[in-house]
């Protein structure tokens, strides 16, 4: 009786070990749009080549976009002083994010890698516009 207990005992404790390192958060899920992500900075493109880029450096140029598992976002300036709400689809398959305010509908392609997401906007015309984002911890 003893042996059948510590061997349960022993069993209890492996799987409370193993299935402590397990993440809840899908912020740390490969590929999730789930989270808050901080705006770092763009690059606009004509015909392939680089034409203007732009760098936050300072707090104020820091967008920060939270996007919730129930399919709402909000995106605002840091500090955030105004703010846009609306609701948003990912299609992770496809890398296809649509957004929409109530006021403007957007739609991009996305790219996640690891803590890196970038928004690519084509502009048509051969223009594309980059936005890059980094998850925030």
């Amino acid at each position: 009786m003893k042996k059948l207990f510590f061997a349960s005992l022993w069993v209890l404790v492996c799987l409370a070990v193993a299935c402590s390192d397990e993440k809840d958060e899908p912020n740390d899920e490969p590929g999730s749009i789930i989270g808050e992500w901080v705006f770092r900075k763009n690059e606009y493109y004509r015909n392939g080549k680089l034409i203007d880029r732009f760098t936050a450096v300072e707090d104020e140029d820091k967008m920060v976009a939270i996007f919730r598992e129930d399919g709402t976002y909000r995106y605002y300036d840091y500090p955030p002083e105004g703010f846009y709400d609306g609701t948003y689809s990912y299609d992770e398959a496809a890398g296809i994010l649509t957004t929409d305010d109530g006021d403007n509908r957007q739609i991009c392609r996305v790219e996640i890698s690891g803590s890196t997401m970038k928004w690519i906007y084509d502009e048509g015309n051969k223009e594309e516009l980059i936005e890059y984002y980094t998850r925030k911890q």
